[in-house]
């Protein structure tokens, strides 16, 4: 598991810098191969909830390829992916989820969260106000439900919660990006923390128990 972990800081780093320094084929090969590198830390899949996970990483990478290109059409595939993705993230989740008094704090910070985005993001997202609802509301719930497992079966689960919530980051950085103004060094957030947080939550994918 190491070799992946090590592996995706150097690929990863590399596409930063191509996101950074506008050196498009580094954007182009790295970005789809760090997530790529995904599948090695995960491993073979033997439960239902890493088989759910592995379905969640493909669906990024067709999400990551789409959002290589800047046009409308593209961005709404890679949205419909990733939308994807955070559905199968939510059904894994929700399979080994334990519920508790502490799911209703944080599911009423992330929707006050989600909220203020939307409402940041409104004008700027104008015509694309539906799917960007709906791709709230969906992130949204695989960060409460990455939550829920937190002392259920998972050994690793915290990894899967704090995962999810740098995902929510990453795509909250991608959202103001885009909708509402420019973020200096925005790649470190769209790029680092995104894959940070899928680290997470395929370390413990790969922790889980046949």
């Amino acid at each position: 598991m190491r070799l992946p972990v090590l592996a995706m800081w150097v690929t990863s780093t590399l596409a930063i810098v191509g996101a950074e320094r506008r050196i498009r084929w580094l954007e182009v090969v790295f970005k789809p191969v760090t997530t790529l590198l995904l599948f090695a830390v995960i491993g073979v899949p033997h439960t239902t909830f890493a088989r759910l996970v592995t379905a969640g990483v493909a669906l990024s990478v067709v999400g990551d390829v789409a959002l290589l290109s800047d046009t409308n059409r593209a961005f709404m595939v890679g949205l419909a992916a990733f939308l994807l993705a955070h559905a199968a993230y939510v059904i894994a989740f929700v399979c080994v989820a334990v519920w508790s008094p502490h799911i209703v704090a944080v599911a009423l910070v992330m929707l006050v969260s989600s909220v203020v985005l939307l409402r940041l993001t409104w004008e700027g997202a104008a015509g694309m106000h539906g799917p960007t609802i709906a791709y709230g509301a969906v992130i949204t719930t695989m960060v409460v439900s990455a939550f829920a497992t937190v002392g259920g079966p998972l050994p690793m689960a915290p990894f899967a919660a704090v995962g999810a919530v740098l995902f929510y980051v990453s795509d909250s950085s991608l959202a103001i990006n885009k909708f509402r103004r420019p973020i200096p060094h925005v790649a470190l957030l769209a790029f680092g923390v995104y894959w940070l947080g899928q680290l997470g939550i395929a370390l413990t994918a790969a922790s889980s128990a046949p």
